[in-house]
């Protein structure tokens, strides 16, 4: 149920069940705007634990970690309760910062190993799952429940009241929008998930899959008009700092717009999580995202071709 909608069946099935160390809760939920996993935190703890319990019984050197940022204190307070006489399940409060719910920067944060896009998170002992996967995987071996639904975040400053939904998969966002009492102003720019991550959308009459996590309504669209003001790269740095995996957006951006897929690969283009961190910090308003999002496509679509 994560935003990327890897199968769950496959995380629990590493080559070596004995050389998994961390079962870590995915439960930061960096995102702006996105507070879903919180809610569920706060109002199902007892069966995120025993999601968590099921996961454990498969591996057995594993200890469970929940990764929370310290802006959930009242979350962080609620599972450390519930935790003290679990000696195999842990919380641990994590830096309040974006993008820390990136599957690689939490790895990082709770275990201290690093791993990059040639490697899965078992290569470093690690299985990775948000709050919602696994209240789901208690409701599939406690109660025997399939997914059906999920909890979704409607919000933004164009929505009459925002709020958080339990919704059936394949119901359409104009249903979900509608039950959040609709448009207080009508929208410039619609989003599907967070202002970071999320994809722009033209209308409501779409189905909602179970990777979807948020309906986003801003009555201004600051990204339209920062594409309308941008201006040549300054060579500030801005993107190289902000970037979480340490590469250079401002090269690589200039790669994707003369085609330099060589130029692009060499300088570790394949290693961006797509998080936007380089758009919005760019004073010079650059689309340094996107274009590298359109460059790794291309690059891995070529090597595809190739196999």
């Amino acid at each position: 149920l994560g935003g990327a909608g890897f199968p769950t069946n496959v995380k629990l099935a590493p080559k070596d069940d004995n050389a998994i160390d961390h079962i870590i809760v995915n439960a930061a939920e960096c995102e702006p705007y996105l507070t879903s996993d919180y809610r569920l935190m706060m109002e199902q703890p007892e069966r995120l634990i025993g999601g968590i319990k099921v996961m454990l019984s498969m591996f057995p050197n594993a200890k469970g970690v929940i990764g929370i940022e310290e802006n959930k204190p009242e979350a962080i307070k609620l599972l450390e309760g519930l935790v003290k006489d679990e000696p195999k399940i842990t919380v641990c409060p994590l830096k309040t910062k974006y993008p820390q719910g990136g599957e690689r920067q939490l790895i990082y944060a709770v275990t201290g190993r690093a791993i990059n896009s040639k490697m899965l998170p078992a290569d470093a002992g690690c299985i990775v799952d948000n709050v919602a996967t696994m209240v789901a995987v208690y409701h599939a071996v406690k109660e025997g429940k399939p997914v059906t639904s999920r909890i979704f975040t409607v919000t933004g400053d164009a929505v009459e009241d925002p709020g958080n939904f339990e919704f059936l998969v394949g119901t359409s966002f104009q249903e979900l929008l509608d039950a959040a009492g609709g448009f207080k102003e009508q929208p410039e720019k619609i989003i599907s998930g967070g202002p970071m991550m999320g994809f722009s959308m033209f209308g409501l009459d779409v189905p909602t899959t179970k990777t979807t996590s948020a309906l986003l309504c801003m009555t201004k669209d600051e990204v339209a008009e920062a594409d309308a003001d941008a201006t040549a790269c300054i060579n500030c740095g801005r993107c190289v700092e902000a970037c979480p995996e340490q590469i250079v957006p401002s090269r690589l951006s200039k790669f994707s717009e003369h085609g330099d897929m060589a130029g692009f690969e060499k300088w570790h283009g394949l290693e961006c999580v797509e998080c936007g961190s380089c758009s919005f910090i760019c004073p010079a308003k650059r689309p340094l995202a996107q274009l590298i999002k359109t460059m790794k496509k291309q690059v891995l679509a070529e090597k595809k071709k190739n196999k």
